[in-house]
């Protein structure tokens, strides 16, 4: 294995030599390790940020096609039938989706201990409220059993539109402790309520997440925002290559620090109901 040279430097642009790699210095493995882990924190915030704002699409993007279905249902049946099933099950799959998530960034970033206690909260909306507990197991519905909505109901009085039927969801035998809920629901079962109540208690879950891992991202955004004043307003880059020769040559590998995302997750902290952020 040959010697590698770490370097911290900034990405310039002139016009008489377009865009260049500017190596201010050369550092130990140590030290490029900790730049990279300090300059990574934002992504910390990204992966939950993108399935929660994905989770949020899809349970509008269901709701408002389930409030107009009495409208298409006088165009096509069948389209109705299709659009509004992929739209509840793409919603129930960014559910199951983010629980994972949830799950899986607060064990890598936090241990063990912090997941248990996001399952711990995740259990609490199960075993407390029937909305969260029916669309968490209605995935499984989904997948093992056929589609959720099942009844289209037209009439001059009564409910228009897709249902879901109360004596069909019984015909799944793993509704475990969603059964009784079930079984006191009416004979149709409109899913746009539940749909609503689930998203509010996945954002509350996406909020604690953000206000838990907000002092991480901000150290990270504060170390980036050093580096950027110390190179005259430049990002900062990371580098490795092989020789002085070989950098001369223009051969090295370089990691430009993705200045944008910091920004967003800036705003993404921001946003949040409990955090002030007092800027100097």
């Amino acid at each position: 294995m040959g010697i590698i040279i770490y370097a911290l430097g900034f990405r310039d642009y002139s016009l008489e030599h377009g865009q260049q790699i500017i190596i201010q210095k050369h550092i130990t493995k140590e030290e490029y390790d900790s730049h990279n882990t300090s300059l990574g924190e934002a992504h910390k915030i990204s992966a939950m940020d993108n399935v929660h704002n994905l989770l949020i699409r899809n349970g509008n993007e269901f709701l408002s096609y389930s409030s107009k279905a009495k409208d298409y249902l006088k165009v096509d049946e069948k389209v109705v039938y299709l659009e509004a099933n992929r739209l509840l099950i793409n919603y129930l799959a960014a559910v199951s989706m983010f629980i994972d998530y949830g799950e899986k960034y607060n064990s890598k970033y936090f241990g063990k201990e912090r997941m248990k206690k996001f399952q711990e909260k995740t259990s609490v909306f199960y075993d407390s409220h029937v909305s969260y507990r029916f669309i968490a197991l209605m995935r499984n519905y989904a997948l093992h059993y056929g589609f959720p909505l099942s009844v289209i109901h037209q009439s001059e009085s009564g409910p228009n539109g897709i249902f879901a039927s109360r004596e069909t969801l019984m015909k799944f035998k793993a509704w475990k402790h969603a059964a009784e809920d079930i079984k006191n629901m009416s004979e149709l079962i409109p899913l746009d309520i539940h749909v609503e109540i689930s998203m509010m208690f996945i954002k509350q879950l996406y909020q604690d997440y953000i206000y838990e891992i907000a002092p991480t991202v901000l150290k990270g955004i504060e170390y980036l925002n050093d580096l950027i004043i110390n190179n005259g307003g430049k990002i900062p880059v990371l580098a490795t290559f092989k020789s002085i020769e070989e950098l001369k040559k223009g051969n090295l590998s370089v990691n430009v620090i993705d200045a944008q995302s910091f920004y967003e997750a800036l705003k993404i902290i921001k946003n949040h109901p409990s955090i002030e952020i007092i800027e100097r």
